[in-house]
């Protein structure tokens, strides 16, 4: 008979409270949701792990961590650090302006066929950076988030550049008949998504044993 696992309330109880003292002091990463939806399901977990102790009590006392306050429910929309976020998603988008690779797309995506540029992801990667202006325009913090360290955007735009010379140096009245190896848009937008480390699903964080119970 396989050997049952035992949760550590206790333990767990600590996890969530460091978790969302991290989060408070220093906002998560999370390309979809506010540090306030996180936070908030942090602190179910909080809740859950208390109760879980309370229900069954350990046999040498609470730790420490139960004494703790319950953290404060906030706003689903809160972020922490705001003003770091917009100077950095300033910064990037300057950065990309800037970049000569992203000029070249810009200088050169009329010479080559609609169809092609679909293939070769040219408007994929400008959007990256007509996203973020609009991002910046209407003060989206989460978005901006995204652009925080623009590293994986400019090699976008190295791969795009390659893509492109490629293609134009070929035999440009050939185009419509194949296409180069690469990815399309859509995929082309998730390989750089993982490429970052972060997780572009539609829920919030994960780590925190995907609990979602409201109290």
């Amino acid at each position: 008979m396989p050997k049952q696992h035992h949760t550590d309330h206790g333990a767990e109880l600590e996890k969530a409270f460091a978790r969302w003292d991290y989060l408070y002091e220093h906002g998560g990463q999370d390309p979809g949701y506010a540090d306030g939806v996180n936070l908030n399901l942090v602190r179910n977990h909080v809740i859950y792990h208390r109760r879980q102790l309370e229900d069954h009590p350990p046999l040498f006392g609470f730790p420490e961590c139960y004494y703790r306050d319950i953290p404060p429910e906030v706003d689903n929309n809160f972020m922490t650090r705001p003003d770091e976020i917009r100077a950095a998603a300033r910064a990037s988008l300057e950065a990309y302006r800037a970049d000569p690779d992203y000029q070249f797309i810009l200088a050169h995506r009329e010479e080559i066929p609609p169809k092609m540029r679909d293939k070769l992801c040219v408007g994929a990667v400008l959007g990256y950076v007509s996203g973020l202006e609009r991002s910046i325009a209407k003060d989206e913090l989460v978005d901006m988030r995204r652009h925080g360290h623009p590293a994986g955007y400019l090699d976008s735009f190295v791969s795009c550049v390659q893509r492109m010379r490629d293609f134009m140096s070929s035999d440009m009245d050939s185009a419509d008949a194949s296409a180069p190896s690469g990815p399309e848009d859509e995929s082309f937008d998730e390989e750089l998504d993982e490429g970052f480390g972060e997780d572009f699903d539609d829920e919030p964080e994960e780590g925190f044993g995907g609990m979602t119970m409201t109290m």
